[in-house]
């Protein structure tokens, strides 16, 4: 259930808030004219929820990786199946000259992503 108190909570009764927040390990949102304005947190709530976010750039990319192939690929094997599909596609699209340059794809990708 939602802790919630108004902003002079937090001015009056900071000891108790405090003491909730750690006890229950639960965030509190203070409003102030009746909506949300605040949320507060014990640290060691606060710490756990970054330690969650702090991943590296490359464990979100293996992450990111990791989730796609589990998605898409039951096994090892069934993902090498279609990786060589499609690479045996490829091999045989640039066979009958349906490619494109790099510079063609570049100039592509930058008018549709507004990249220049």
């Amino acid at each position: 259930m939602a802790l919630i108190r108004p902003c002079a909570d937090l001015r009056n009764n900071y000891n108790e808030i405090s003491k909730i927040c750690h006890e229950t390990k639960e965030p509190m949102y203070i409003t102030k004219n009746g909506t949300n304005d605040l949320v507060v947190l014990s640290d060691e709530l606060y710490e756990e929820i970054i330690k969650v976010k702090k991943e590296t750039e490359e464990e979100r990319i293996d992450r990111l990786v990791e989730e796609h192939f589990n998605k898409h690929y039951k096994t090892q094997e069934e993902f090498e199946k279609a990786m060589w599909k499609k690479i045996e596609q490829g091999l045989k699209d640039v066979d009958e000259g349906k490619y494109q340059t790099m510079k063609e794809f570049c100039t592509e990708m930058e008018e549709e992503y507004d990249l220049h």
